[in-house]
């Protein structure tokens, strides 16, 4: 594990929410899909077990990742197992503004804030201006850190958890393939058909907006396993006790 390897597995290690901005055009989102790289190779108590073991962004990465980009599909993603996971949100300067703070959008992202524990997820946030997101997001109850581009190759790393920043040079580009160019969504509900790579959990989405078991081939007993297969997944991941 290098130097920075052995940083990210600090800050990493536990649900977290970490910040990256910067100027225009120094590599933010880049750095971002970097980062991401590096925390799927971390090896997390076995070398067989990995840092993060499932990633999703608004980002558009050919496939690389899931492409989520609403409040609905994030939601069913960070339940849906009890993985480590890690969500890249783009754009937050301009999806979740401090001007708009009181819009649902703003107010459903910000509550779902606190439940990234229960959810074994870290958040990395990119904005172009951090002064103008939401100030939930850059508050320190739930913001660890936060990365400034300064170029395309240094990061700087600002937290009360450390004595002074810390400098990255000469960072490499990300191997992820995107497009630097294009917007990255987010939206409160889905625009478009969910698609899902479990079958089953497919079947069960469209189940809920409206097919019939019927129509969809199925008969009532199969319906019923999946329903309590799914129902019982969602509680396990709600239930959180301690035992003494």
């Amino acid at each position: 594990m290098n130097s920075f390897q052995a940083f990210l597995y600090k800050f990493f290690s536990y649900p977290c929410l970490i910040l990256i901005g910067g100027r225009w055009k120094t590599g933010k989102t880049d750095f971002a899909l970097f980062v991401s790289e590096h925390l799927t190779r971390i090896p997390y108590k076995n070398p067989d077990e990995f840092l993060i073991t499932e990633v999703a962004s608004n980002i558009e990465t050919y496939g690389k990742y899931p492409f989520i980009h609403d409040l609905l599909s994030l939601k069913q993603w960070l339940y849906s197992s009890n993985k480590r996971k890690l969500y890249i949100l783009d754009e937050a300067s301009e999806h979740f503004s401090s001007r708009t703070s009181m819009s649902s959008k703003n107010v459903a992202f910000t509550q779902l804030i606190p439940e990234i524990s229960k959810a074994h997820a870290r958040l990395l946030i990119i904005g172009h201006q951090l002064s103008n997101v939401d100030k939930t997001l850059t508050d320190n109850t739930y913001c660890r850190g936060v990365f400034i581009k300064t170029s395309l190759k240094t990061a700087q790393f600002f937290s009360d958890l450390v004595n002074h920043p810390i400098v990255f040079k000469d960072v490499p580009p990300t191997s992820i393939k995107f497009d630097p160019y294009a917007i990255a969504p987010f939206t409160e509900k889905p625009s478009g058909k969910a698609i899902f790579k479990d079958q089953d959990k497919q079947v069960l989405w469209e189940w809920c907006h409206g097919k019939s078991f019927k129509s969809l081939g199925l008969h009532p007993m199969q319906l019923n396993r999946l329903l309590r297969k799914y129902i019982k997944i969602s509680l396990e991941n709600d239930v959180h006790t301690s035992h003494s």
